[in-house]
């Protein structure tokens, strides 16, 4: 199974019929690179809010456990951790 968060999650190429009622926001770190490219966050504080977004969906709707679920939540917590390390250069 490969596992991307790279890209939109293929609601309908893989039949998850309840995404959109579990999940209210969907995000995905292709579409945080491109808001990235453009300038649309104002700060590093948003730009966090839609990595950690990214992987809370996953463990959202993925049940624990399941190798979504534990690669998103190995996920957030090195972000974190990389986030938290490294301050902003202005």
């Amino acid at each position: 199974m490969g596992i991307s968060f790279n890209s939109p999650v293929d609601v309908v190429g893989m039949g998850l019929h309840d995404y959109y009622d579990i999940i209210k926001n969907p995000m995905d770190l292709g579409t945080v690179k491109s808001k990235l490219n453009k300038n649309l966050y104002d700060s590093p504080a948003d730009f966090a809010v839609d990595v950690r977004l990214t992987f809370k969906n996953a463990m959202t709707y993925n049940p624990k456990g399941h190798d979504v679920y534990v690669i998103g939540e190995q996920l957030l917590i090195r972000f974190e951790e990389l986030f938290h390390d490294h301050p902003v250069i202005s």
